[in-house]
């Protein structure tokens, strides 16, 4: 088993990083938090990992804390959801709110991630719910992990959340499009061309 990988992150595409350890390039599969979040730091850095070994493929996920490999790993062992689907869950939503809509069986905030159905959500309440519920099973997912930052809540301006809706239209997560935005963002700039500048900057 392959628990965590160090190295350089050389390469980027959606939700894949390609981590060169130095000898070897290993790409790894992980959240779209995750892979905004790493994609910033360039020094050499550490990721907790997880192997899935099957038939046809062996395939690596990647994950920035304890926390989201514990909640990873939770969301695998519930009936119908394989690591990919976790991951795509683990994208929709930052963790604390996939964590909140669990324990609160808040169906209509799981079900409002892209490529999960009611019902999967469904069972991902009932089999998780008592889990991840009550003071043990939050403090224990807290205690066992690093603390996940905390993004700053601040008001955005008209410019930025403009592009922001925009970015979000063409099919980048809100979170995700929100800090590109933000990153982008010089004063006096239009939405516009806070937009063009953005989409320059992801190719």
């Amino acid at each position: 088993m392959i628990y965590s990988l160090t190295g350089k992150i050389t390469m980027i595409d959606e939700n894949t990083l390609l981590v060169d350890t130095g000898a070897v390039g290993y790409e790894v599969t992980c959240s779209t938090h995750t892979v905004f979040s790493l994609s910033q730091i360039q020094e050499k850095q550490t990721i907790l990992t997880y192997l899935q070994v099957r038939e046809d493929a062996m395939c690596l996920y990647g994950f920035k804390d304890k926390r989201e490999k514990h909640i990873f790993n939770e969301l695998t062992l519930v009936t119908g959801i394989g690591p990919k689907m976790a991951i795509t869950i683990l994208s929709g939503l930052p963790i604390d709110e996939i964590i909140k809509a669990i324990v609160s069986s808040d169906i209509k905030t799981l079900s409002s991630i892209k490529g999960l159905g009611k019902k999967t959500a469904e069972r991902i309440v009932l089999e998780l719910n008592n889990k991840l519920g009550g003071e043990d099973g939050i403090e224990s997912i807290l205690s066992n992990s690093e603390p996940t930052p905390k993004i700053q809540q601040t008001k955005l301006c008209k410019e930025i959340e403009e592009a922001t809706e925009v970015l979000v239209s063409m099919g980048i997560f809100k979170l995700q499009a929100s800090e590109i935005a933000k990153k982008n963002y010089a004063k006096g700039m239009t939405g516009e061309e806070l937009v063009v500048k953005c989409l320059k900057n992801l190719k």
